[in-house]
């Protein structure tokens, strides 16, 4: 996580606006600082609550497309959690790309991202993938470069019509990002089993909520900047 990532956690946020309420208090600024104080407290609940963090996720969601249709490749972005195990639960980035590449999908299965897609390569051999079908591009370290790098290892092959697989509140991004290298895309994002979550108390603060909140925020101000630097379809 990088500081980026930091400043945009709600937790990250409330502390340093705690921290401040408290620099007001030594400033001898006691009605100042009580205002911030209360404003980090509701912050901080209100982003763990269900509510915020779901209708956050529902901005960012696309509808899955039919991947009925044949592919080229299929595409598994790196950055997600790794199966403990079981590396065809759909739960997964992982999952998803390994079942969609059994079920025929498309005859191509590769594993993007400088963070994990060596690891992904190993585990996608070890569940049967024959090294014909897998190809790895391991020097991408953001969305952006996911993209280019690897439409340019596709096209190389005349390889252009995708299954791209990631999370689903990542998907709207990566998706666009690929189109603007020329990629057809069609979007398989993985589960991130949330049922959990929908069906909890609304209002009731949660920590997973907390951390789908901050994935959320993180994910409308990289949206925002890919936009600023056109490298979005």
């Amino acid at each position: 996580m990088d500081t980026a990532d930091y400043l945009l956690h709600p937790a990250i946020q409330a502390l340093l606006l705690a921290v401040l309420s408290t620099a007001l208090v030594l400033w001898r600024r006691p009605r100042h600082a009580c205002i911030l104080g209360i404003v980090a407290a509701a912050w901080l609940a209100l982003a763990s609550t269900p509510a915020l963090a779901l209708h956050l996720r529902t901005g960012l969601v696309t509808v899955r497309d039919d991947t009925s249709s044949h592919a080229d490749a299929i595409v598994v972005l790196g950055g997600g959690v790794l199966p403990n195990g079981d590396w065809s639960r759909t739960t997964t980035r992982a999952g998803m790309g390994l079942s969609l590449w059994r079920a025929g999908k498309a005859p191509v299965l590769l594993a993007s991202g400088s963070d994990q897609a060596v690891y992904l390569a190993r585990g996608f051999a070890a569940s049967g993938v024959p090294a014909s079908d897998l190809r790895v591009e391991d020097g991408s370290t953001d969305t952006h470069e996911n993209a280019r790098d690897t439409a340019a290892i596709l096209r190389a092959e005349g390889l252009h019509r995708i299954v791209l697989v990631t999370s689903d509140i990542h998907m709207r991004r990566a998706a666009s990002c690929f189109r603007r290298e020329g990629m057809r895309v069609i979007e398989a994002p993985a589960d991130d089993a949330l049922t959990e979550l929908v069906g909890a108390p609304s209002w009731l603060p949660r920590r997973d909520a907390l951390t789908l909140t901050a994935r959320c925020l993180h994910e409308y101000v990289a949206l925002w900047m890919y936009r600023h630097r056109h490298w979005l379809a």
